[in-house]
């Protein structure tokens, strides 16, 4: 028990796997369509991700193994489709942590005015994966000490942007409703992707619940007071940013950068951006501490090679932990950081929409755990609508790519009605 997770290093986790590259680095052409379209859009993200959340958190307290949401699908859909998500959140989780590999790199080369030098930005990306990686393998202890000191140092900068800025929130150039109905969400097109995205990695929190303590008590509990918590801050961060630089947004740009020097100078302008960059090493190191959690789920009942969830001698699954960052180390070579965030919010979708549904399905059955959210179905159905509301424009895409995994998947794992094929043995 000495080396797993606490409540509040429950709470440290959350934070940085949700609070990364995200909302910093917001484009420009969202707050623009935000001051156009008003605070509805915006709204309505934030009623997606916190009615998924609460489902999550729910879910969270019924089970208190290894793999989130493919426990949670398995167990209310049975095992071919927890096989199934189980295999989508491995994948996300790779394409997520190479998308704050990259992130972080390009920020760094940017803010180290560096840019000159060949390929810098994927070798950065890879020797963060690489070292993060090895200190994950030496056990969790160590990540647990560095998660908990990157997380409480990241919030410094933060925090000081939110005390000085907040006052520019009532400011007369923030518009807080549209001018007319149209448009209220295609207005926003693709930032809005990269929103939502700044909200997701909640669901990354439970997949590792094997080690934390108590966690069918300190899970649900934490999801929500993360969510919460993290809402207030992106609400006042970007009604800050939108109060303190008005129209003066270059479309193009990363605006809460120049906010921040507006508001603290070049010394204390320097200083956030360190912060943030701190921030980013903060989700990385979440992110490799998770990702590998996935694939031990699967591996565990045998759904996958059963190597992957053996323990090495520091009492870390050391293949997943490999296997996970190698195969991050090849994904920052294919794509940037708008490619990534893309696919990753659509591959995310999927996995969002089977665990609402196997919450209501829990809900139908009886089966309850440490948290019982009110309304009966009332927020998974929330939950569901909303998400239907943000992302009838890429319905397309969403099918598409949730074919792709189950085809993928398929090839793995086959069901006959009596045994298991693919990686799976005979126990």
């Amino acid at each position: 028990m000495t080396n797993k997770l606490g409540f509040w290093s429950i709470i440290l986790l959350g934070i940085n796997t949700i609070l990364g590259s995200g909302i910093f680095l917001l484009p420009g052409s969202f707050y623009i369509a935000l001051n156009e379209r008003g605070i509805f859009p915006t709204l309505i993200v934030i009623a997606t991700v916190l009615s998924i959340s609460l489902c999550f958190a729910e879910a969270s307290g019924i089970f208190e193994g290894y793999g989130g949401p493919y426990i949670y699908v398995r167990e209310a859909m049975g095992e071919f489709m927890g096989f199934q998500v189980g295999f989508m959140k491995w994948v996300i989780s790779l394409l997520a942590w190479a998308t704050m590999a990259v992130a972080f790199a390009d920020l760094l080369v940017a803010f180290l005015d560096i840019g000159h030098i060949p390929y810098i930005e994927k070798i950065l990306a890879g020797l963060l994966i690489i070292i993060l990686s090895y200190i994950n393998f030496l056990g969790v202890e160590l990540t647990k000490s560095l998660n908990n000191i990157v997380s409480l140092g990241k919030m410094v900068p933060i925090l000081l942007f939110v005390f000085i800025g907040i006052k520019y929130i009532g400011q007369s150039n923030l518009l807080l409703i549209t001018r007319g109905p149209e448009g209220l969400i295609t207005g926003i097109k693709d930032p809005i992707l990269i929103l939502f995205y700044a909200f997701t990695g909640f669901e990354s929190i439970a997949v590792a619940a094997r080690d934390m303590k108590t966690p069918l008590k300190n899970l649900p509990k934490g999801i929500i007071g993360v969510m919460i918590g993290i809402t207030i801050l992106y609400l006042i961060l970007i009604f800050s940013i939108l109060g303190i630089l008005g129209r003066n947004i270059d479309p193009d740009s990363y605006p809460i950068f120049h906010a921040a020097y507006l508001l603290l100078g070049p010394l204390g302008g320097s200083f956030f951006s360190s912060g943030i960059i701190m921030s980013i090493i903060g989700i990385n190191i979440a992110s490799s501490f998770t990702s590998p959690r996935s694939i031990v789920a699967l591996s565990e009942k045998k759904t996958m090679p059963e190597f992957l969830s053996r323990k090495n001698k520091y009492g870390t699954p050391g293949a997943a932990i490999i296997l996970t960052g190698g195969l991050s180390l090849l994904i920052i070579l294919i794509g940037n950081f708008n490619t990534l965030v893309s696919f990753s919010v659509i591959s995310r979708i999927s996995q969002y929409l089977l665990t609402c549904v196997a919450v209501i399905i829990f809900k139908k059955r009886g089966i309850r755990g440490s948290l019982v959210l009110p309304g009966g179905y009332l927020i998974p159905l929330i939950a569901l609508v909303t998400m239907g509301i943000l992302f009838y424009n890429y319905l397309i895409y969403i099918a598409s790519v949730f074919l792709i995994f189950f085809l993928i998947g398929k090839y793995f794992y086959s069901y006959d009605g009596k045994s298991y094929k693919g990686f799976r043995t005979n126990p």
